[in-house]
């Protein structure tokens, strides 16, 4: 009999039990608890850039590298993510941005779907470095239902582009602006704030803040205001799950079903911290 998954936080996020991910019920599995859950916690896991990889076929589409720069060697799909650097240079795609709690999906050519993280190296001596996860779909639950009026027949313009430029505004950036074919892929998205999950049939609000450029039907300012307001209240601090990595961590999370944020490090105190990730985006199936 199958061990029951464990509850990362009453909102959002489960544990996966030892899973062998080469079993033909792994990646239903996965789906579904992170559909249901918004993450799901797999650790002890080994894995080169190219069995990630393998794994992401077998849940999605894998999306082309938003910054191809920071590719693993031969797998232009996996993202590094962290603070490894060369010659005192970020050689792997570190965000100075802070907290910004976000959905990976929009701007995608394909359907909203997951996206996995997995830990290979995580030294952080004096603490900091968690990833934040909130479930989308029990902070709409908790909403009064005079705001769920409100936002009903909402439809928001995500920018990637928009997102992406402010990132490389930032003092000390590595991240360019991105200029011609690269920008052109990342197409803005015309997406309706309140959603309904296809798996799960859960509502849900959907909305990456920070990549928010316009609204249908009313004004940037009271927009904006109207969105930070929502991810503020998904997002208050005993409705998040926070988690440290540990070497072997896989975290596969919905993007429809939960936001995530990084928190902050030492990341300048490299190699004394030390933090590195393989990221992969997964679309949907058409």
């Amino acid at each position: 009999m199958a061990e029951p998954l464990k509850p990362l936080h009453q909102d959002v996020g489960v544990k996966v039990p030892a899973l062998d991910l080469a079993a033909p019920h792994a990646p239903g599995m996965v789906l579904e608890a992170a559909a249901q859950h918004g993450c799901t916690l797999l650790r002890g896991q080994c894995l080169s850039a190219g069995q990630l990889l393998n794994f992401a076929h077998r849940l999605g589409v894998p999306l082309p590298p938003y910054r191809p720069q920071y590719s693993a060697p031969g797998h232009p799909e996996v993202v590094q993510v962290g603070n490894v650097a060369e010659g005192g240079t970020a050689s792997v795609y570190l965000n100075r941005g802070g907290v910004e709690w976000h959905t990976d999906s929009p701007g995608s050519s394909h359907p909203a779907g997951c996206s996995l993280l997995y830990c290979l190296e995580s030294d952080i001596p004096d603490g900091g470095g968690e990833t934040g996860f909130a479930s989308t779909v029990s902070g709409y639950r908790a909403l009064p239902e005079v705001t769920k009026a409100e936002i009903a027949d909402l439809k928001l313009v995500h920018s990637f582009n928009t997102f992406n430029d402010q990132v490389a505004a930032y003092a000390d950036s590595a991240v360019p602006a991105q200029k011609g074919e690269l920008r052109e892929r990342n197409a803005d998205t015309v997406d309706p704030l309140v959603q309904t999950h296809p798996l799960t049939g859960d509502r849900l609000v959907y909305v990456s803040h920070a990549m928010v450029k316009g609204f249908e039907g009313i004004g940037l300012k009271q927009g904006r205001a109207l969105v930070e307001d929502l991810v503020r209240q998904m997002t208050q601090s005993d409705r998040i799950y926070k988690h440290c990595w540990r070497s072997g961590d896989l975290m596969v999370f919905d993007n429809r079903s939960c936001l995530h944020t990084p928190f902050p490090y030492a990341y300048d105190d490299y190699p004394r911290t030390r933090r590195l990730l393989h990221q992969v985006i997964i679309g949907g199936r058409i």
